[in-house]
């Protein structure tokens, strides 16, 4: 059967779709006519094809999305195995560390080589992170998040393999003298009382003195456990620190602990969704965290979420076509062969994103 040819919404096209005819730009061809499209191939259509509508063969148009469904809940599923097995050793160590024992860090070692050679599909990783979870799990998952987290970021800036490394290690570490908190306190669900938050804030110094004298550890690691409520103006602690007189982990784990924090329930507050805290860290810490490391985060952020699906305040459900980085939290949503654009409906906004 000869096959129909139809002109569509480069924002409509879905993995499985065939173009009408090779997609060819600056004498190279983009994309051949006769592949089924993938996740990757639209990707490079949305950014460097220049008209709005493109040709597709309408036999293959519903796409064959059955498969890389599976696939994509097969492989959330595995990173999230992978996860709560490293919850589970954290909490082992935690539990160690509460009861004085002798610190330990062969675990943390095995870990950070794990997610360092391992954890590569950040798809996975960010749906995982956002997932909702029990309070009680709190903690313990928050180090292996902000590992994750601080591992990708370093990666995004071309750290070196050896300060990958000793950063995956400070953010494995970065809250482990929370053990030493009073957990009444810590795990209050009212407002916390001024002398109750003086009493928080003593974790980074908790957890410095429960690290610095570990031997062969790198004091780079120590530094950035200690630093990493610090911010650029001074206005973080516990030493009041401003610019490069903070450490550079502790920068990159300031930004990916405030992320983890903020997308999380806590026995405190609720989570809010990804979009949100990306607005808000760009809008409200430019001149608290460093400036590249926060817009690198915000921008490859933005990159891994545009095509996942989401849920809409009026019921609906779509994918996100388009993030304008200077509006994350209202892109270009695609609802079937519709569009909402959240810059322009106000009064519709994301309420979640759907694994």
């Amino acid at each position: 059967m000869k096959p129909t040819i139809k002109s569509i919404s480069i924002y409509a096209l879905k993995p499985g779709m065939k173009l009408a005819e090779d997609l060819i730009l600056n004498g190279l061809t983009l994309v051949a006519n006769e592949i089924a499209l993938n996740s990757s191939m639209i990707k490079k259509i949305l950014e460097f094809y220049p008209s709005d509508t493109i040709y597709i063969n309408a036999l293959d148009e519903k796409p064959l999305v059955s498969s890389s469904k599976n696939s994509r809940r097969k492989n959330l599923i595995e990173t999230e195995n992978v996860l709560n097995h490293f919850t589970n050793r954290i909490d082992n160590f935690l539990n160690s560390i509460e009861k004085n024992k002798e610190l330990d860090l062969t675990e943390v070692r095995t870990m950070s080589k794990q997610i360092l050679d391992n954890l590569t599909d950040y798809d996975s990783i960010l749906m995982s992170i956002t997932n909702s979870r029990h309070i009680d799990e709190y903690l313990t998952r928050h180090c292996a998040n902000v590992a994750l987290l601080s591992s990708m970021l370093g990666k995004w800036l071309n750290f070196s393999n050896k300060d990958l490394t000793l950063l995956t290690y400070a953010a494995f570490l970065h809250d482990i003298g929370k053990t030493k908190v009073d957990q009444t306190i810590l795990n209050k669900p009212s407002k916390l009382t001024k002398l109750e938050f003086e009493e928080i804030k003593k974790h980074t110094v908790y957890s410095y003195e429960l690290i610095r004298n570990t031997p062969y550890l790198d004091e780079s690691v120590s530094l950035g456990v200690l630093m990493h409520h610090e911010r650029l103006d001074g206005s973080g602690y516990p030493l009041h620190l401003k610019e490069d007189k903070i450490n550079a982990f502790a920068k990159i784990i300031g930004i990916t602990d405030m992320f983890d924090a903020m997308t999380s329930d806590k026995v405190y507050s609720k989570k809010q969704n990804p979009f949100v805290v990306l607005e808000i860290m760009q809008h409200d810490c430019m001149g608290l965290f460093d400036y590249n490391y926060l817009t690198t985060f915000i921008t490859q952020m933005s990159n891994y979420y545009t095509g996942e699906m989401v849920k809409l305040s009026n019921g609906s459900i779509g994918k996100i076509i388009k993030i304008d980085t200077n509006n994350i939290s209202r892109p270009l949503i695609s609802i079937d062969s519709n569009f909402i654009d959240l810059s322009i409906e106000k009064n519709i906004f994301i309420t979640e994103l759907l694994p």
